[in-house]
């Protein structure tokens, strides 16, 4: 009997390779032969890791990093994320014919992609591929009720105004992506594909199955979509085995990470002179800052002052525990690997979906969420998160992550779509723990 294969399809950046190398590796446990197909820049430590990789795009290996790494934030623009979005549009075509290439090559029974590689899921439409779409931001949904998000980070209701403000939101982002539509109608027709199916659900998600690896304990309220189901976070991270860092044996002052991620290269320049009324404020405390560059995860810092020291990596979960707190930019990882471990945030998002995540961080009752880390707010707000942050709210939110079982709800919904006829039959629904 031939062994089931899974596809695995993620664009070469780690918060989106690293929760699908996690599954990967669960996937082999369970019997399952499986291949992963990206962006050059992650194919040699796929390798280093015993899996299958095929690359796209070889002839310009950086072509998706030059559209993520911006010079500057991109969200808070319209005519910025439709050029972002025109130039993701312009790669498709090519990875598209690579990615009919390699399917056919490789023959998968299953294909779980990345939110952000909704071209996998077109070569599967077309192919007859049954597929899963991974998505560690579920407020990225679209809903018919409930708190939009990408508009700067919304709390949750309260009155019948911010009911009101949802429902023009909801409006405003649909309105927003059936622009886009227009605008890119040439490019969608190209791939033969739109923003909306014609019974209103989004193109880029799987029909089949959405696997949310985040908490409904950490989400507002709303209605998710029929394919949507909450699997929990994956925080681990291949560079952590055996990761020990100089700083984890000190028991003489309290320590305080600091990271904004492997994006956000513009938000890091200068991050030193951000963070400077806060070391002046805390002189007893010792800021470990990491420049969140997965591939110089040297256990040496690479530079040193009075109470701070910068690595170019530190790996969240085998670090975390050795930590008081943590400031950081909002990413899905860090906000997760912070639960699990039971540590406060202090959260300055810059862009994305930073500012729906440090609400969310806040609201629950997990940290505290300021605009810029160089003010008298931040430092307040550290002071509080070190003092006196009552963490009730933190550790009942990590008790509730402990209750998820991410590989096995992902293997079972493989296993699903395996069945005969299951592309034809409505996803089951996967109550969160705890009924919420």
């Amino acid at each position: 009997m031939s062994v089931p294969k899974i596809c695995f399809v993620a664009p070469p950046f780690s918060g989106h390779l690293n929760p699908l190398i996690d599954l990967a590796h669960y996937c082999v446990s369970q019997g399952f032969a499986v291949h992963f197909t990206t962006g050059a820049a992650k194919a040699d430590l796929l390798r280093q890791l015993d899996f299958a990789v095929d690359t796209v795009l070889a002839h310009d290996p950086f072509a998706m990093e030059r559209i993520v790494d911006t010079p500057g934030p991109v969200s808070d623009s319209f005519f910025l994320m439709l050029g972002q979005l025109r130039a993701n549009l312009a790669l498709l075509p090519g990875i598209r014919q690579e990615l009919r290439a390699i399917f056919t090559a490789q023959q998968p029974a299953v294909v779980i992609a990345d939110f952000c590689a909704p071209v996998a899921g077109l070569v599967c439409e077309e192919s007859g591929l049954p597929w899963l779409t991974t998505i560690p931001t579920p407020f990225a949904l679209e809903t018919r009720r409930g708190t939009p998000a990408y508009l700067g980070g919304w709390g949750t209701p309260r009155h019948w105004g911010h009911h009101l403000r949802d429902a023009l939101g909801r409006v405003l982002i649909r309105a927003g992506k059936q622009a886009f539509g227009v605008v890119l109608a040439r490019q969608l027709r190209a791939l033969g594909t739109r923003v909306y199916r014609p019974d209103g659900s989004e193109q880029a998600y799987s029909p089949h199955g959405i696997l949310g690896l985040g908490m409904a304990e950490l989400e507002f309220g709303r209605d998710w979509p029929a394919a949507f189901q909450f699997i929990g976070p994956l925080t681990a991270t291949p560079e952590s085995t055996g990761a020990r860092f100089p700083f984890t044996e000190q028991r003489t002052s309290q320590a305080v990470l600091v990271t904004l991620g492997t994006h956000l290269p513009w938000a890091k320049q200068g991050l030193l002179a951000q963070l400077a009324p806060l070391l002046e404020a805390f002189p007893e405390v010792h800021f470990v800052v990491s420049r969140g560059e997965a591939n110089q995860g040297s256990h040496q810092p690479e530079e040193v002052g009075p109470n701070w020291s910068v690595y170019g990596y530190v790996p969240y979960d085998a670090c975390l525990p050795h930590f008081a707190a943590v400031i950081h930019h909002g990413g899905a990882g860090i906000v997760y690997s912070c639960i699990r471990a039971g540590r406060p945030s202090l959260v300055c998002p810059y862009d994305y979906d930073q500012f729906d995540f440090a609400q969310r961080v806040q609201e629950r009752g997990a940290g505290l969420r300021v605009a810029a880390l160089d003010s008298s707010m931040a430092v307040a707000a550290l002071r509080r998160l070190l003092t006196e942050f009552d963490l009730t709210s933190l550790h009942s939110l990590t008790e509730a992550l402990g209750q998820y079982h991410p590989h096995e709800a992902c293997l079972a919904a493989v296993r699903r779509l395996l069945q005969p006829a299951a592309l034809s039959a409505p996803p089951e629904t996967c109550a969160a723990p705890g009924g919420v």
